[in-house]
C-alpha cells in the first residue's frame, strides 16, 4: 500500500512545493542560440550558435568555451576579457533557443525509448514522461550514466518525496544524453539454498516464494536463523515460524540461510518443532531430542520415526530401548510421522454394501 502511495504523495509535494530551476541554472550545450550583448556597444553584440566543439566566436573576445557553463557564467568570462579593451563593460548572455536534446530512459518503465529533452527536467518528470514506473521497477535504484569528457559518471537517484535529498528524484535534473535506467526489483539469496542467486521479485511477495524460487533450503542449512537484510540493517530471523515466512519482499533484499552448527530438527508429531542444539547430554540421543520438543503427541507413530541423515533416511523404532537410545548427530533432522487413518468414509460405504448384499441373499 505504503509502494502505491509514494508516487501520488510525490505529485501532490510537487504541486505543493513546487521545485523551479532559474535560467541561470541552465548549463549550455552545443546547438543553443546565444544573444550576447555589451551594452553601450552594439558592434561588440552579437547572436550565435554554440558549435559542436561546445565554443562561440565573438568579436575582440575570439575563442571562448560556452558549453557546460550558465548564462550568468559565460557572461562574466566575456567580461573579464572584453576588460582589456573596453571600460568597465557590462554583458548579459540570454539563451534564446535550445537545441532539440535527448535522454534515453531504459529498464522497468511502461515506455522505454528516446525522449526530447526539456531544459530543467528532473528524474521523475522523466519517468513521468515515459508513462510511469513498470510493476517490477525497484523505485530505490535508478541509474544516471552521464558522459563527461572521456569518462562516464554514474550517479544514484531514489524515488523519494524527501525533497531535501540531493539525490531525490524530484531534484535531481538531467542533462543532454544522460541515460536513466530504471532497475527491475530483485532480490538476493545466498547460503544453504539449492539454487542461490539474485532473482527478479515479479508476483513474489514474500520469503516463503523467495526460498521456494531458490529451490528451497538444504538438509544442512539452519532457516531457524536466517539472516535478512534491507538496506543497513539486517535481523536474524526464524523461517520456521510461518508468519515470519509471510513477511513481504522488498527490492533489494539479501536472504542469507546459514549452515547448521551443532543444530537438529524435529519436525511432525511433537509438541514444539523446531531447532535445537546438539550437545552432549542433551539432544544426544532420539529420546532426549523427542524430550526436548516436548514429547510426542498422540497421533504420532513411534515406531516409524525417519532420521534424514545427509542423503540418507533412516528408519527408527522409538518404541524399543535400542531406538529410544538411537544416536543422533548435529546435522540430523528427525521426522515423527502420524499414525494411519482409517478411511471411515470407504468404511462406511462398504458396511451398507455388505449389509445391502446379505439382504438380497435372504
Amino acid at each position: 500500500m505504503a509502494n502505491r502511495l509514494l508516487p501520488v504523495a510525490t505529485v501532490l509535494l510537487l504541486f505543493l512545493f513546487p521545485v523551479t530551476m532559474s535560467a541561470n541554472d541552465y548549463r549550455i550545450s552545443a546547438g543553443d542560440t546565444l544573444e550576447v550583448a555589451v551594452w553601450g556597444y552594439e558592434d561588440l553584440s552579437r547572436t550565435v550558435i554554440v558549435r559542436p566543439d561546445g565554443n562561440i566566436s565573438l568579436p575582440v573576445v575570439g575563442e571562448i568555451r560556452a558549453q557546460g557553463a550558465t548564462p550568468d557564467q559565460l557572461s562574466q568570462q566575456i567580461t573579464t576579457s572584453l576588460a582589456r579593451w573596453v571600460k568597465n563593460p557590462r554583458v548579459s548572455v540570454i539563451v534564446k533557443s535550445f537545441a532539440q536534446h535527448q535522454v534515453f530512459i531504459l529498464g522497468a518503465v511502461v515506455r522505454p525509448g528516446v525522449y526530447p529533452l526539456q531544459p530543467g527536467m528532473t528524474v521523475a518528470e522523466a519517468i513521468a514522461l515515459a508513462g510511469g514506473f513498470a510493476p517490477n521497477a525497484d523505485r530505490m535504484s535508478l541509474t544516471v550514466l552521464r558522459r563527461q569528457g572521456a569518462q562516464e559518471v554514474k550517479f544514484s537517484v531514489r524515488f523519494t518525496d524527501n525533497l531535501s535529498r540531493e539525490d531525490s528524484a524530484v531534484r535531481f535534473v538531467l542533462q543532454p544524453g544522460d541515460n536513466l535506467i530504471v532497475t527491475e526489483a530483485t532480490f538476493t539469496i545466498t547460503g544453504a539454498v539449492a539454487r542461490p542467486g539474485v532473482y527478479p521479485i515479479g508476483t513474489l511477495r514474500n520469503l516463503e516464494e523467495a526460498i521456494a524460487t531458490a529451490g528451497g533450503t538444504l538438509t544442512s542449512g539452519d532457516p531457524s536463523r536466517a539472516e535478512v537484510q534491507v538496506g543497513e540493517l539486517t535481523q536474524v530471523l526464524n523461517l520456521l515460524d510461518a508468519a515470519v515466512r509471510e513477511r513481504p519482499l522488498q527490492p533489494g533484499m539479501a536472504i542469507r540461510v546459514p549452515e547448521r552448527e551443532n543444530t537438529l530438527f524435529i519436525i511432525g508429531e511433537v509438541a514444539r518443532a523446531g531447532a535445537y542444539g546438539w550437545q552432549k547430554g542433551r539432544c544426544e540421543t532420539l529420546m532426549d531430542a523427542l524430550t526436548a520438543a516436548g514429547g510426542p503427541t498422540r497421533e504420532a507413530r513411534l515406531n516409524r520415526i525417519v532420521v534424514n541423515r545427509g542423503n540418507r533416511f533412516l528408519q527408527v523404532n522409538a518404541t524399543t530401548p535400542q531406538g529410544a537410545r538411537f544416536p543422533l548427530e548435529p546435522t540430523d533432522v528427525v521426522i515423527v510421522p502420524s499414525r494411519p487413518r482409517p478411511n471411515y468414509e470407504w468404511t462406511a460405504i462398504l458396511g451398507t454394501l455388505l449389509a445391502t448384499y446379505s439382504v438380497f441373499r435372504r
